[in-house]
C-alpha cells in the first residue's frame, strides 16, 4: 500500500494551474469523440469502437509467427505517432497501482512540474492488453472528467497535462503534445471524424 500514491488536491500536478491556450472547436471535437465518446477501452463508453471498427486488420500491435514478433500495420501506425519501448524510462506502465516511485523519475511528481518540454507518462494498472490502450484509457479519464490543463513548452509547443485519479489515489500523470493526441485520433480513426 505504501507505493500507492494518495490523491491530495494540493499535491496534484494540476493544482492552481490555468490553461495557457484554448482548443479549437475542431480539436475539442476530435479529442472528445475519439478518446471519450467512442473510447476503445474497457466499458468506458456504450458507443465503444475498436481498432477493427476503424478499419484496422486486428486490435493487436504485434503478430507472432514461429516465435517471432512482427509489427502489424496498426503497430507501425501507433509507433510512428509515439514510439513507446519496453525500456523507455519516460513512459512507465505499472502492473498494479504502485505508481508513486515512478513520479519522481519521470518528473511528474507532486505540484508544479519543473518543465513541460518532454512527453512522458506514469500509468497505473488498467484492464487493457497493451501500452497504447492503457494510455488511451487514462487519457480518456482525464479528458472526460476535466482533469487536464493546456500548457506551452519552453519552445511554445502546445502540451496537454493530464492527471487521472479516483479521489483516493492517483492512477496516472501524463504529459503529451497536443499534436500527439490529435495524430492518434486522426490516424487511428482513419478520418472518420
Amino acid at each position: 500500500m505504501s507505493n500507492i500514491h494518495p490523491y491530495v488536491k494540493q499535491n496534484s500536478v494540476l493544482y492552481g494551474l490555468t490553461d495557457e491556450y484554448s482548443l479549437s472547436k475542431e480539436e475539442y471535437y476530435l479529442l472528445y469523440s475519439f478518446f471519450v465518446t467512442y473510447s476503445m477501452c474497457g466499458t468506458q463508453s456504450a458507443k465503444k469502437r475498436s481498432f477493427v471498427d476503424y478499419g484496422w486488420d486486428s486490435n493487436t500491435i504485434f503478430e507472432t509467427a514461429g516465435g517471432k514478433k512482427t509489427v502489424t500495420s496498426l503497430g507501425k501506425a501507433l509507433t510512428s505517432i509515439l514510439p513507446i519501448s519496453e525500456k523507455d524510462p519516460l513512459f512507465v506502465f505499472a502492473n498494479d497501482n504502485s505508481v508513486a516511485p515512478f513520479f519522481l523519475a519521470t518528473q511528474l511528481n507532486d505540484g508544479t512540474l519543473p518543465e513541460y518540454n518532454s512527453e512522458r507518462a506514469v500509468i497505473a494498472q488498467t484492464w487493457e492488453n497493451n501500452k497504447y490502450l492503457k494510455l488511451f484509457y487514462r487519457v480518456r479519464d482525464g479528458l472526460a472528467h476535466g482533469k487536464f490543463v493546456l500548457k506551452y513548452s519552453s519552445s511554445n509547443e502546445k502540451m496537454v497535462l493530464i492527471q487521472d485519479d479516483d479521489g483516493k489515489k492517483v492512477t496516472a500523470r501524463i504529459l503529451l503534445k497536443l499534436d500527439t493526441l490529435l495524430y492518434f485520433a486522426r490516424v487511428l480513426s482513419n478520418g472518420m471524424f
